[in-house]
Order: C-alpha cells, then structure tokens, then sequence
C-alpha cells in the first residue's frame, strides 16, 4: 500500500502537459509557419507560369517560320582595299642594260623619279652601278643597286654596307621558294636601310623609318 502521507509522480504526458523535448518533435513533425507555406506555393505558381510563358513563345515562332525553327544567318563582306599607286608616273628612263630593265619602274605607291650612276657601287667595284629615286605621295626611298662577276662578291659587298650595324629585321632572301640571297634591315641616324642580294645584285634601299623594310616586302628583284 501507498503511504497516503507520500505525494505520487506526477506524469506529464498523462497529464496532459508538455516537456522541452515533447514541445520540438511536434514543430518539427507538422508545426510549419504558414507564411512559409504560401511563399512556397508562390514561387512554385511562379515557376508554372515562367514555363508556359517559354513554351508560348517557342510555338508562337514555329508558326511564323512554317513549323521549322531556322538557323539565324549573318551575312559578312570582305573588303579589298586596292594597293596604293604613285603620285606621279614613273620618268622616260635608261633601260639599255639587263641590270636596268630588269628594275621596275614603280613600286606600289613609289615611282623612279631620278635615275644615275651610282658613285656608292663604283667604289666598291661593281661591274656597273645605279642610283634611283623612287618618290611618292609623302616619302621617296633611294635605292642603291650594283652588280658583280660572282655571287661571293657581292656577298662581301654587302656585308661591307652592312657593317656592325644593329639588323631590325634580317633572313633570307628567296624567289620561288628558293633562298637566293639575304636581306638586313637596320637604322643609322635616324634613317632606315634595307641591304639585300640576289645572286650577283646587291641593292640598298634607305628611307624614312619603316618605308625600306616596306619597299623591299614589294621589289619584285
């Protein structure tokens, strides 16, 4: 028997009340706020509605290219800009020579504007030598040209113009394909020189910075 002096345990759960514990199952099993749950719905109508919107539009272009979607084209145009020409035609000059036939009379926007003897090549023995002024619109480059007996020769000639120069630019020299010569491109005082060969032919063109390197790129010799 109970001592009915002794008070009994008193059980919350059969009474009713809630602990701690008790208190977070029941929030975590079913006790969500409702204004989460309409945030939910909302954003979920949101969604529905984005996808009918996308599905829409998709058919609404089917439609108007006849049932088939078609790649978008773009259209491109190549423009070709012509080489510029001389300011002025080339003068009535002296061509009775292989050496001076074969020099041409323009080179892209540059045209002979002076043709002499060339002091520079008799000096260094050339069998003959030329001086051309080739002028344009804004630039001339004289060009130097001489020939000799032997390719070796002019090889040394042209290492001698060459010199200790600083090359900017330098390689070989080729005609279809084949090396025929080299070319040295270097600046002296503020002006450029390009010295190159060909063979027997040694040709020195000097210019404003940047016009030789330009003028040898386009020298058919």
């Amino acid at each position: 028997m109970t001592d009915p002096s002794t008070p009994e345990a008193i059980d919350p759960v059969a009474q009713g009340g809630e602990t701690t514990a008790s208190r977070r199952s029941k929030r975590a099993a079913g006790g969500e706020p409702a204004s989460n749950r309409n945030r939910r719905q909302l954003i979920l109508i949101g969604s529905v509605v984005a996808v009918l919107v996308v599905v829409a539009l998709a058919l609404l272009l089917t439609q108007r290219l006849g049932g088939q979607m078609e790649p978008l084209t773009i259209e491109t145009t190549t423009v070709t800009v012509p080489p510029p020409t001389p300011a002025e035609p080339a003068i009535e000059r002296d061509t009775s020579t292989a050496l001076l036939a074969a020099l041409p009379d323009a080179v892209i926007g540059w045209s002979v504007s002076d043709q002499v003897e060339s002091a520079m090549m008799t000096e260094l023995s050339a069998l003959e030598g030329w001086q051309l002024t080739y002028s344009g619109r804004d630039t001339a480059v004289v060009l130097q040209v001489g020939q000799w007996p032997e390719a070796e020769e002019a090889t040394a000639a042209a290492a001698g113009l060459v010199g200790e120069a600083t090359a900017t630019d330098q390689g070989e020299v080729l005609v279809a394909g084949a090396p025929v010569g080299t070319f040295t491109t270097f600046e002296v005082d503020g002006v450029e020189r390009t010295v190159w060969t060909n063979a027997t032919v040694v040709l020195v063109a000097e210019g404003p910075i940047g016009t030789t390197s330009t003028f040898y790129d386009a020298f058919p010799l």
